[in-house]
């Protein structure tokens, strides 16, 4: 993940919001590689229908264009994938970038989706155990040192027509110690044995 592109498209949108960035420094310690980290809380809704669809297209233009710039590893955690939008996103990156994708989801309900990633060679496992998987979030070029990873977590719905139902927030961050945490659960999740993987 190119970290400073991610900052100069979020400083040059129109969006009041997106321009709200919060560049928070880090003393480098021996223990850590990042000196700059980047934390974004994206907050959705509004009394104004039209400015609710305002807040919600520039907080998912924001979270495309960080997955769609992957440079090598995109891990995706959702209790279930049904938005065509992001798959597609998705499937594009893979292409393009080469980027290596792994999906866990707890359950598979729109089997067309998912199987079509499966297709292109994306990694998806399908976790039906209890308790229910609720987690979402999705790490970026988390690979080696995390020194350009990426997370996005809390609310995922990656389609217009939800997005603008309700109030709520989603972190986009650069910090070490929660993308550390974010992989190392994702990797606890994947390694599962009595999930199932689709091929």
């Amino acid at each position: 993940m190119n970290v400073p592109n991610w900052r100069s498209f979020i400083n040059a949108t129109g969006s009041a919001l997106l321009k709200c960035v919060t560049f928070m420094t880090t003393l480098k310690t021996e223990n850590s590689v990042h000196c700059d980290s980047i934390n974004e809380v994206l907050f959705y809704g509004a009394e104004d229908d039209k400015k609710s669809e305002e807040i919600g297209t520039n907080n998912l233009l924001c979270i495309y264009y960080v997955v769609i710039h992957a440079c090598r590893s995109i891990d995706v955690c959702l209790p279930t994938l049904n938005s065509d939008t992001i798959s597609k996103c998705l499937s594009n990156v893979h292409k393009r970038n080469c980027v290596v994708i792994r999906i866990v989801l707890y359950n598979a309900d729109n089997q067309d989706i998912v199987q079509g990633l499966v297709k292109q060679g994306i990694a998806v496992k399908i976790v039906n155990l209890a308790p229910k998987l609720e987690h979402e979030f999705i790490i970026i070029d988390a690979i080696d040192e995390c020194k350009d990873a990426v997370a996005v977590l809390g609310s995922l719905d990656y389609e217009i027509s939800r997005v603008n139902c309700n109030r709520d927030s989603t972190l986009l961050t650069s910090d070490f110690t929660v993308i550390h945490a974010l992989k190392k659960e994702f990797d606890r999740i994947w390694s599962i044995e009595e999930i199932v993987e689709l091929s």
